[in-house]
Parts: structure tokens; sequence; C-alpha cells
């Protein structure tokens, strides 16, 4: 606690601020976090006093004794205050431990027996006549056992040290950071006199108590009920933060004037007749949303959501033709060079006769491509992160589509649209979450769903498979590739693990081989290989030659092969759902019928429901519900510091409800007063709670 620091070290503290926020200060000025400690900090983002106060538990434990020691359930981890009655004594039996006993305070009539599996030497530091907080799993035997107890010397039981005899927050792990030091370190800030957090929040956030009030009921809570309302404040806190960055954004957007792109008729009808196919309902009516935005005289910025195999890329293509049209530029950057060089093809088979050239900006793309670019020779460029380089320049840059956006940071997607004055934003995403959340997350952004499919396309059928039916299933795949259709392995490691660690790539490429299915060719897929040994084999693959691939999830975004129909995903276990989904999207892209079976290891009751869902549901969606169910929305893992909603502490089926009213507040406060403040409080706190 800082109320035990010394003067000196809580004026370093202040001093090394001056006028400065006290949340910037770096780390290595608390007490108890020396060099070490704050460079393991470090590594996972933590590097000032703020980003500290701001890791927030990923859950919270009781330690609190409720009735009688004997009440608590066997193995549960509680706390005791008591005295120990005599010496610690040597127990050579078994494995050999030290034991002593502890009188608790308020239960004197039962004896705790203390234990310490360690060598004789290491005699535990207690004797007769100590006093203090003991904290540990206890197991119920004819007396109460409490082994490798967390000690904490006191000869009064208040005030309770941190980590004994309350509700604790427990926070993710940090390899060569313990708990105990986190639990310290956290209060030593909650208490230091220059913090300045004794305002209340704005009285839109509808808190009665101050901000100060409401960080330490949610570290340190004396109750579950303050714990779960402080927890709810925050999140309020965040999501008011998260709805003014989007009115404000949205507000600067849409007062931008740009010269409008208009798609006549004629031209749409030119467009549309470089498709080899007819468009969806749904494909047809987010055209007219982006025809609508390219019109409206200021910069679209639009999210499509599409479910794997859903057609994204066909509303690319249009709206990249439609600013080509003009005669203006239009680039589609990619995550990954296979994904690129898809893109490329797709659209020169689309312009084949047309004199609208496509170029393909990779690292180490030669000078004159460049300059092709920059002169606007080349009207469509597609790359990977190359175009983010300050070497890639425009002549008339109009439009950027970004696909699989959920792949690059948000700097990166805005250094992209930095190229060109005011340019049009198109993002594609195959990761489906359920609308709301949607807008609550990307409220920046107009949102548009494809979800419906391309017609002819049988729905994928999904399948676990016991690991002892491997054999039988071979003679399945042999007649699949004997068809002209390919098979894809895909396994969570390159490598071999121990025990029951699952198989790795190679390994599983060389038990194929000596099946019968080796006749045909086997190759393998994974991050370690060259760029150009990746292209080579990936080619191998979907030219047939190789039509068994083992790859790892390298694969999950950019593999389109129409004959693709039979995916094998081991230990699908170690996979997310959202992953699983994505994977399964590589096959069933063709009037084929297709499969995805799945082997398992040893899973938890979690992973279990998970995999249940998997094979019950195949609608992108849907399944993004029922993940967010599984997980609890957003279990404040605080939750997950900053998980798939975009939340650091707002559960997303919980909380959306009061994310709605937050952001009608904030935009009729902006329209009334043209301007929405934070006020300073929450403008501090607004780089840790805020959209990052």
């Amino acid at each position: 606690m800082v109320g035990s620091t010394s003067d000196s070290h809580s004026r370093d503290l202040t001093r090394q601020q001056n006028e400065s926020d006290i949340l910037l200060a770096p780390l290595d000025s608390l007490r108890g976090i020396g060099p070490a400690i704050s460079r393991r900090l470090t590594r996972i983002g933590l590097s000032t006093v703020g980003d500290l106060l701001h890791h927030f538990p990923s859950r919270h434990e009781d330690l609190v004794v409720h009735g009688s020691i004997r009440d608590v359930s066997d193995g549960e981890r509680r706390s005791v205050y008591g005295r120990v009655e005599q010496e610690p004594q040597w127990i050579a039996s078994g494995r050999g431990r030290w034991e002593t006993v502890l009188t608790p305070t308020e239960e004197p009539h039962l004896e705790i027996i203390l234990q310490w599996f360690h060598s004789r030497r290491f005699r535990p530091s207690i004797a007769v006549g100590w006093q203090g907080w003991v904290t540990g799993p206890i197991r119920q035997f004819r007396n109460p056992v409490m082994a490798h107890p967390a000690l904490a010397k006191t000869d009064q039981m208040e005030p309770i040290p941190v980590g004994h005899g309350q509700i604790v927050a427990v926070y993710p792990a940090t390899e060569g950071v313990s708990q105990d030091l986190l639990r310290r370190s956290i209060q030593q800030i909650l208490d230091h006199e220059e913090l300045d957090l004794d305002h209340e929040p704005p009285t839109i956030i509808g808190a009665s108590r101050s901000l100060l009030a409401i960080y330490s009921g949610f570290h340190r809570p004396a109750s579950a009920a303050e714990c779960e309302t402080c927890r709810a404040l925050l999140a309020r806190i965040e999501m008011y933060l998260h709805a003014l960055r989007q009115v404000r954004t949205r507000a600067a957007r849409q007062a931008r004037k740009v010269e409008p792109i208009v798609v006549s008729r004629e031209v749409e009808e030119r467009i549309l007749a470089r498709f080899p196919y007819s468009l969806t309902d749904a494909q047809r009516q987010v055209i007219d949303e982006i025809r609508h935005d390219l019109a409206a005289g200021f910069p679209m910025a639009r999210l499509v959501q599409g479910d794997v195999g859903s057609g994204k890329t066909a509303l690319a293509i249009w709206a990249l033709l439609a600013v080509t049209a003009v005669g203006r530029q239009g680039a589609l950057i990619a995550p990954t060079t296979a994904l690129a060089e898809q893109h490329r093809d797709t659209l020169q088979n689309y312009l084949s006769g047309s004199r609208v050239q496509v170029a393909l900006m990779m690292a180490g793309s030669p000078t004159q491509q460049r300059q092709e670019v920059a002169s606007g020779q080349a009207s469509i460029v597609v790359g990977t992160h190359a175009l983010l380089s300050q070497s890639t320049q425009f002549a008339d840059l109009a439009l950027v589509v970004v696909d699989e956006e959920q792949r690059f940071g948000v700097q990166q997607r805005q250094e992209l649209a930095k190229k060109g004055d005011d340019v049009h934003r198109l993002h594609l995403s195959a990761t489906p979450i359920p609308r709301s959340l949607a807008l609550a997350v990307r409220g920046d952004f107009d949102l548009s769903r494809v979800a419906e499919r391309p017609p002819g396309r049988p729905p994928i059928r999904t399948r676990r498979v016991d690991s002892d039916k491997f054999d039988d299933a071979i003679q399945f795949l042999e007649k699949e590739v004997d068809s002209g259709n390919r098979v894809l392995f895909v396994v969570p490691r390159i490598e071999d693990g121990d025990g029951d660690d699952p198989i790795g790539v190679e390994q599983l490429a060389d038990r194929l081989t000596n099946t019968s299915l080796g006749r045909v060719g086997i190759s393998s897929l994974h991050g370690r290989l060259s760029m150009v040994e990746r292209e080579t084999r990936m080619k191998a693959f979907r030219n047939g030659q190789n039509p068994v691939l083992v790859a790892t999830s390298i694969v999950e975004v950019g593999l389109d092969v129409p004959e693709l129909t039979v995916l094998w995903i081991e230990s699908a276990e170690r996979f997310g759902l959202a992953q699983l989904h994505q994977l399964r999207g590589r096959v069933g892209r063709s009037e084929r019928p297709s499969w995805c079976f799945f082997t398992a290891g040893q899973s938890t009751p979690e992973s279990q429901q998970r995999l249940q869902a998997f094979v019950e549901e195949d609608d992108g969606f849907l399944l993004a519900e029922r993940d967010l169910m599984l997980r609890g929305g957003g279990d404040t893992e605080g939750a997950r510091q900053s998980g798939p909603s975009g939340f650091r502490i707002a559960r997303p089926l919980e909380d959306l409800p009061a994310f709605w009213a937050l952001s009608e507040a904030a935009a009729a406060r902006l329209e009334e007063s043209g301007d929405c403040p934070e006020g300073p409080q929450l403008g501090r706190l607004s780089r840790y709670l805020g959209p990052r």
C-alpha cells in the first residue's frame, strides 16, 4: 500500500510527473517494480501507471469463509486468520513434509493443519506464536488441511492485507509477475494522493460514486454486489467513450466534401456484363448501398459483413470497376500474398479485353511498377502490406478496399486511407458478429450484410470422427481424390508435440504417405516454408498434381479451390469457434457435395459445447451469437483486455442496451451544441477505455 511507502518514494513518483498526468508515470516509479519486472510487464503492453490501473481482473475470487470452515467445499481456496500453536514438525512418511497447526481466531475449537511438501532442509518461516492470515485450498479431512498456504503476518485481523480474507482480483497470468505483486501495485496506485479521480463521472453515466470508488470497487470489491456494480459503471464509461468517438468521427466524415462518383445505368450494365454469374439479391442490395455512398458527396465508410463463401469479393470488384469507369484509381489490400495474387488474377479475368490495367504491389516490386501506379497508368492496384509503404504513391486514389479487414490493425487501415484525399473506404469482413454488436463496435462505419450464399451450393456436412476410425476414413478420401476432388488436412501445429499434444504437419503428411492414400500426391504447407516454396506447393494443390494438402491454419484465408470437397481438422478443440468456421469455409465453393470432418482430443466442457455448436450450425452469424453465449459475452475478462467485441469491460450480450442509450444521448448533445465533451476526467481515461 502507498500508505506504507516511504515519503521519499512518494515524492519521486509525484516529482516525475510534475504538471503531467500521474497515469503517465513509468511503472518502475512504483515501489516493488524494478527494471526486470517492468520489462516483463512491457512485453504485455503495460508500461505506465495508467496501463497497470487498466489491467483489469479476468475474474474475482471470494476468499471469505461464509459460516464455518467446515462448510467450505473440499478444495476451495479461502483465507483464515489465526495463531500457530506448535513448531513445524518434519513428517518423514510418504514424500515427506513440514507440518504445523493453526488455531482459527473465529473458530478456536478447530485446528487447521498447515503443510509444506519441501525438502527437509527448507523449513517454513513460521514458528509458535506466529499470528496472521493464511490463504490456500482447504481439504476437508479429520482436521481441515491447507497445503502451501500464502502467509501474511499481522497482529490484528484488520486492516486485511492484500490478497487475503476478502474478494480478491485475479489478473491475466503474466510470466514472472505474481498476483500478489499486481494486487499490491494496483492498490498502491489507487491509494496515491496525486491520482485525482475523486470526481464523479458525467451524469449520463448514472454513477453516484467517484471514479476512484468505481475503480477501487472493481479491483478490490468489498462484496460481489459492489464488484458487479462497479464493473457495470466502468462498462458504461467505456461504452460512452466509444459512442463519443463514433459520433464525432461520423459527423466529421459527413462534413467533408468530395466529388460525387455517379454510376450511370450504362456503366452499371457494362460492369455487370463482366461478371460470369448472376448476383444474388443480397449482393445487389449491397451494391445499391455502395452506389449511394459513392454519389453522396462525402467519403464512404462501409463495412460489409458476409459469411464465408457469400460473395463479398464480387462487391469489391464492382466498386473498383465503378471508380475506374470515371478515370480514378482503386486499391485492394489483402492480408496474404496468396490472397492478393488470387484477387489480381480474378480482376484480370474479369477485365479481359479491357484497357484497365491491374498492378500487383508486393514487397520488392520493381520501380517501374511503382511508377505505373504513381502516374495513374495502373487503375487498380492489388497488394499486401506493401501498399502501406511510403514508396507506394497514387495519382488519384478514390477507393480503398480492405479485404479480411479483421486481420489488419486500425493504424494499418488508416495508413492506406491517407494515401489519397478523402478516399472512399470499403471494408470486407468474413468474421460474422451479431448485427447489434457490429453496429456498436464499428458505429463509425455504415454496415452491410451479405447473408445469402450463391445458389446451387449444397450445405457442408460436418462430422466428428473418432481417432480410431482414421484408417476407415482413408478409403472415403481415396474415392474423393479419384473423382477429381481435393482433400485438405489442417493441424494446429507444425511439429509433433509431447504426450497428448496434437500431431504436426510433416508427421501427419508422412503418416498419410504410408497409407493407401500415398499413391496420390501429398504435400505440406506451413509458415516456415519460403514464399516461393509455399506458392509452388499451393499451385500443385490447385492443379491437382498433389490433390492432398496437409497444412496449418495458414490456409484459413485466401484458399479458393472449387475442387476442394473434404476438409479434415485434427485436434479441433485447439481452435476457436470462429476459426473453425473460417476453415470450414474453404470447402463448399462449388456445386459438389462437401464434407468437414474433425477429430478432438481431451476437451473441457466448454470446448465440447463449442464443437457441438460447430456441428449443429453452419450459418456464421448464428454461430457467432452462440459463441458469445458460450463465452458469456465478455466474462469480465475485462475482460480479455479487448476481445472480439472490441470492448475491454462491456459485455456484448448484457450491456448493449445501455450502449444505444449512451450513443443516442451523445448524438443528441452533438447536434444540439455542436460538441459533446467527455469532460477532463473521462478525457484522461479515454486513452485506456476508449476505442483503440
